[in-house]
């Protein structure tokens, strides 16, 4: 990986199968436009490292929306073209983290090689990578997204819960590709 050039496919995204310009590519979608949009992209997502920031919460903000011991990391990993790797990280930490310090940033992932590229870019964001395994453990750090939103709906911190406010900024300007 090079210097950690990064992409982002969000919402804004244009022209499907153009080439993301980055070796890490973070989907922000909402975690049913994930799997798509890997797919839709295709083999212009080979050789790189795809980053899943999504939370797949129920419409109730207390649960997960699929029920398997699943994740949507890993249902994205089926869907890419050979040669990408999937990484599933940044979705335990919400705006009002960023805003207070320097969050830790777990990471789960298959490929050492993928989760170093990650983890130098968390780094040099200023945060903390934690690597907590395999991608398998992509599934348990969804359910920490649980997790978070249901401390902040019980009071837990000084921010506003995701489900008010399901957005995630980032303070990092990066490359996006559309």
């Amino acid at each position: 990986m090079g210097q950690n050039e990064v992409a982002v496919l969000d919402r804004h995204a244009g022209a499907i199968g153009t080439a993301p310009a980055g070796d890490i590519v973070v989907v922000a979608l909402l975690y049913d436009g994930v799997v798509p949009a890997v797919a839709q992209y295709g083999d212009a997502l080979a050789g790189k490292v795809i980053v899943d920031i999504s939370n797949p919460f129920n419409s109730t903000f207390d649960g997960l929306a699929h029920h398997e011991e699943t994740s949507i990391a890993q249902e994205a990993a089926k869907a890419a073209p050979a040669g990408a790797s999937v990484v599933k990280a940044f979705n335990t930490v919400f705006r009002h983290v960023l805003e207070m310090g320097r969050p830790d940033v777990f990471i789960a992932g298959d490929s050492a090689q993928a989760k170093a590229g990650v983890g130098a870019f968390v780094e040099s964001l200023g945060l903390r990578p934690l690597d907590v395994g395999g991608l398998k453990m992509a599934h348990w750090l969804e359910g920490a997204g649980v997790v978070t939103v249901g401390l902040a709906n019980h009071g837990v911190g000084t921010w506003t819960s995701p489900s008010a406010s399901p957005n995630f900024p980032s303070k990092q300007t990066v490359d996006c590709a559309f």
